[in-house]
């Protein structure tokens, strides 16, 4: 199944290093833990904006409802709610200007979920 994205969707752009966390006597660095920027506004409902941070682990499950970062047949990333069921998967921002994307399980990837988001120094 071949899918053109919409490309109104925000994507995201990795930053180049891994996330680290101060530990009391030296740097932690978490692997398995990234950091990606976002640009554009169509988040603004999920309190993400441009310019904004967001924590992802890498992560691939099935729970009902989460947040995650999927790429869908090799496209650019996009932060998105997932929900899964026996027919496929079911994606969706929380900007009502959106519709819903389904895909069939082999179709997309998930990437990793959403952990925490540090907010661009801007008032938004």
């Amino acid at each position: 199944m071949n899918m053109s994205m919409n490309t109104s969707l925000p994507t995201i752009r990795p930053t180049p290093l891994p996330y680290t966390t101060p530990a009391s006597d030296a740097q932690v660095i978490r692997r398995n833990t990234y950091t990606l920027m976002i640009r554009g506004n169509h988040m603004g409902d999920c309190h993400l904006f441009d310019g904004d941070v967001i924590v992802i682990r890498r992560y691939q499950h099935d729970n009902q409802a989460e947040t995650i970062v999927a790429e869908i047949n090799h496209q650019a990333l996009a932060l998105k709610q997932l929900s899964i069921s026996r027919a496929g998967v079911r994606l969706w921002l929380d900007d009502a200007k959106h519709s819903e994307v389904f895909l069939h399980n082999r179709d997309i990837q998930v990437l990793g979920m959403f952990m925490g988001i540090e907010h661009h120094p801007m008032t938004h």
